[in-house]
């Protein structure tokens, strides 16, 4: 898939769910800020209050793909589907299963940031999110990101 391709998918899915509520987080937001230069899917993270609502919508937009048990991820809402050969996933209410019981992340639309039309969630909540879901290259790859960004904030100043 190309990149505008996924990005023209990003920019109907405002028109189909509205500003409010929902944000993209995953691959195509590093993709956004020059992290990643390819994502590979697009995944919105939305508040579970419109979970259901959002999931309809996208039902009608998209093919509707099944999704199995993960051993890990417990999120109290979760729908993938596809467009295009694109895969769209949908997350609300996020839990991850670990040793010490269930670790919830909180999803906080106020903080969405629009950049070029989108409503992109913050890097800093994708770090959380990465090591929550145990990704370490995405992690360690985000957080140098992170870190460089800081630092030349800092120097400039």
């Amino acid at each position: 898939m190309q990149q505008t391709d996924i990005r023209i998918l990003a920019t109907e899915l405002v028109q189909l769910l509205g500003p409010k509520d929902w944000a993209i987080g995953g691959s195509f937001l590093l993709q956004c800020y020059g992290i990643e230069p390819q994502a590979r899917d697009l995944d919105l993270v939305c508040t579970l209050e419109r979970f259901e609502q959002f999931k309809t919508l996208l039902s009608q937009y998209a093919h509707a793909v099944p999704v199995s048990l993960h051993p890990i991820y417990r999120s109290k809402g979760f729908a993938r589907f596809s467009k295009n050969g694109l895969v769209i996933e949908l997350m609300a209410g996020i839990q991850v299963l670990k040793d010490d019981g269930l670790q919830q992340f909180l999803f906080q639309p106020e903080k969405t940031s629009w950049q070029q039309g989108l409503p992109l969630m913050q890097l800093a909540d994708w770090l959380e999110l990465y090591q929550l879901f145990e990704r370490p290259k995405r992690v360690k790859q985000l957080q140098q990101y992170l870190d460089d960004t800081t630092h030349t904030i800092t120097t400039n100043r």
